[in-house]
């Protein structure tokens, strides 16, 4: 860094944040120039991978203590965007929604403070398919995505085969436990294509109730009806 970058890093503020899904406290600072140059050319790409790697890049320059967020859970590395964007852009953002109803365009104007992490009481990571037999799920990554060559799609159960099989950390039975990261992705996908629908569902449940960001916004459509839409998801706010 030469003496000229260094009369400015020494005026960057940085705040306080706790990580989600561990609750960690660290610090992060806003993104700079160089870090914004890298999300404006992600989202001119229009290439959903592109604009994942330039958040990663963001995160792990911005955020003390994160060096690869890798294997992080994604609703981690979406809270953490949506509080380092707040603090180097604006806390307000404008996201274009498409009303199910009437199909028009509406634009509406959300506080990212507002955006808050759900997570139902009941959820769990260990899940029992039969009495004898418990399986223990992570959270989906960026390099789980990146395996299941697949992506987060709530309206499209089917699409969360592939990421279940790379979520599957242990299976627990009366005699032992079996690590499933040692064992090929063949056999934990012969192991999940020999379950019945009722116990797949029950994994398929485990990812349409994990923790997200989520908001619910309320706008008036052109024939005066005030309706409601949640968004949840960074495409969803950023589109």
């Amino acid at each position: 860094m030469n003496k000229l970058s260094n009369l400015l890093l020494t005026s960057i503020p940085r705040y306080r944040i706790n990580i989600p899904s561990s609750g960690k406290s660290t610090t992060f600072r806003p993104f700079l120039v160089k870090e914004e140059k890298i999300l404006l050319l992600a989202q001119e790409s229009a290439i959903e991978s592109d604009m994942m790697l330039a958040i990663q890049n963001i995160i792990e320059n911005c955020v003390d203590d994160i060096s690869n967020v890798d294997d992080m859970p994604l609703f981690d590395i979406e809270y953490l965007f949506l509080q380092i964007r707040s603090k180097s852009v604006s806390e307000l953002i404008e996201p274009t929604i498409v009303c199910p109803e009437t199909g028009e365009q509406v634009s509406v104007l959300i506080e990212i403070p507002d955006i808050k992490i759900t997570k139902p009481k009941n959820h769990n990571n260990k899940i029992k398919i039969k009495e004898d037999v418990i399986v223990t799920m992570k959270y989906p990554s960026i390099s789980t995505l990146n395996k299941s060559n697949n992506s987060l799609d709530y309206t499209n159960p089917s699409s969360f085969y592939n990421i279940i099989t790379e979520c599957i950390i242990s299976i627990q039975t009366k005699e032992e436990i079996i690590d499933a990261t040692a064992l090929p992705s063949a056999e934990i996908s012969d192991f999940v294509d020999t379950m019945t629908t009722s116990q797949f569902e029950k994994l398929l449940d485990f990812f349409l109730t994990s923790p997200r960001i989520e908001h619910t916004v309320k706008y008036t459509t052109s024939d005066e009806v005030e309706r409601e839409v949640v968004l949840y998801g960074l495409t969803d706010f950023f589109g």
